[in-house]
């Protein structure tokens, strides 16, 4: 086969639909697929030499809020010349920003079956980031999704000509959407939260209906779509994990180290994991919590750890790249979470293949992976005492953390990267024959 992958990111940007991305195309470039990769040019210049696979790179800006999120805004017309030249069986799009709406109004054009991956819960990161920072999508709100206009954007160059512009779109985002939809400003102080739940899942019909399949990395997710009005088959897969690369322990005697890995953003709730931790570091003397990772929210979490006077035991280790990361987890004791968005977490499945017990929240699909009880403890969100308490009993029965570590490291086999891909080929040739 021959399939075009649209992305909003990729390498050298590391997240987990990166990840995701780069282990699925190894694999599939391996078995004999010809991969096309469609996504920003990044400031830092990053060579994917892999045979099989070409990357199409296009120009992007960030702004100044958001400087990790990259907005490339190419011609329809030069997309759809690549992808002629290329001539693939299939699109996957991986995101629904800029890159996933151009790859939408692609395939459109020259009648290409396409499959999306639903990777972020949209309400959620809402409502933990606030939009305005990254595209103004609370200024989009329900004009962007009335389904006249987006209508109207998907079947006419409108969308090009009006996102062309950086400059326009930083600096007149408010007149542009006035002038063009006709929303006040009073509709948007009404209430933020609600309108932009709203607008998340009218945006997420709006997009992922026009797939011919939706994957979601979870059981929950999938039930979720379905519920709020996605309407198209929906599958859930695993994003999957290569086994091989994980160094898995090889004794669950007390290092003392517990462990929170992933991008540093606020909508990962990384406070409510330093407030835990401050509350058990007069009783466990010697043990530490390492933060792995960089993004928005490092500088507050840092002054946080400041306040509660938790300098000596709360490292910040910055940004680790994969490598490092796969081969440390077997130093540490437990691994720990508070985010409310994961759709699945290739950082929680990366830990639990080296034998960690896990603490997380209720929310999402977290339980889907950590099964309380068996390998590891499942806490409310945002409870800062339960979480105390998970992290004090995990500390304290060195017989539990290995009995969770064993069941983790079984229970992560279902979610190996050979057997995840098997299934994606299987998915994309279904959708090539249903559309003849």
């Amino acid at each position: 086969m021959r399939i075009a992958y649209f992305t909003d990111c990729y390498m050298p940007e590391i997240n987990g639909v990166v990840t995701s991305i780069e282990s699925h195309t190894r694999l599939l470039a391996e078995r004999g697929h010809e991969i096309l990769i469609i996504c920003p040019k990044y400031a830092e210049p990053y060579v994917d030499d892999r045979p099989g696979i070409t990357v199409a790179r296009y120009p992007s800006f960030s702004f100044i809020t958001n400087k990790a999120t990259r907005v490339a805004l190419p011609s329809t017309i030069s997309v759809a010349q690549q992808l002629r030249r290329f001539g693939p069986d299939l699109v996957h799009i991986h995101t629904p920003l800029s890159m996933g709406v151009i790859g939408l109004l692609v395939t459109k054009m020259l009648r290409l079956p396409n499959v999306q991956t639903y990777h972020t819960y949209i309400p959620d990161f809402m409502q933990y980031i606030e939009p305005a920072r990254i595209l103004r999508f609370d200024e989009l709100s329900e004009r962007v999704t009335n389904s006249y206009v987006f209508e109207a954007w998907m079947e006419s160059g409108v969308w090009q000509r009006v996102v062309r512009s950086r400059a326009f779109l930083e600096e007149r985002t408010d007149e542009l959407f006035d002038e063009l939809i006709g929303i006040s400003a009073e509709v948007v102080e009404q209430d933020p939260h609600e309108l932009s739940t709203r607008f998340a899942w009218r945006y997420t019909r709006a997009i992922y209906n026009r797939a011919d399949l939706v994957i979601t990395p979870s059981s929950t997710l999938k039930r979720e779509l379905m519920q709020h009005g996605v309407t198209v088959p929906v599958d859930y897969m695993s994003n999957g994990l290569d086994l091989s690369l994980i160094a898995p322990k090889e004794s669950w005697e007390p290092r003392r180290r517990m462990l929170h890995a992933g991008r540093l953003g606020f909508e990962k709730n990384v406070d409510v994991v330093i407030k835990a931790f401050a509350r058990i570091t007069a009783e466990l003397p010697g043990w530490e919590l390492h933060i792995a990772g960089d993004g928005p929210a490092r500088e507050s979490l840092e002054r946080l750890a400041e306040r509660l006077e938790l300098q000596d035991s709360v490292r910040f280790l910055g940004f680790s790249d994969r490598a490092t990361l796969v081969s440390s987890y077997r130093d540490y004791d437990i691994f720990v979470t508070a985010s409310t968005i994961e759709t699945q977490g290739i950082v929680l499945l990366e830990s639990m293949a080296a034998g960690l017990p896990v603490i997380g929240v209720r929310a999402l699909a977290i339980p889907e992976l950590v099964r309380a009880g068996r390998n590891g403890i499942i806490v409310a969100p945002g409870d800062v005492q339960s979480m105390a308490e998970a992290m004090r009993r995990l500390a304290n029965d060195d017989g539990l953390r290995e009995r969770f570590g064993h069941a983790s490291r079984a229970d992560v086999a279902r979610h190996e990267l050979a057997a995840v891909v098997t299934q994606l080929e299987t998915l994309y040739r279904q959708t090539i024959a249903a559309r003849g």
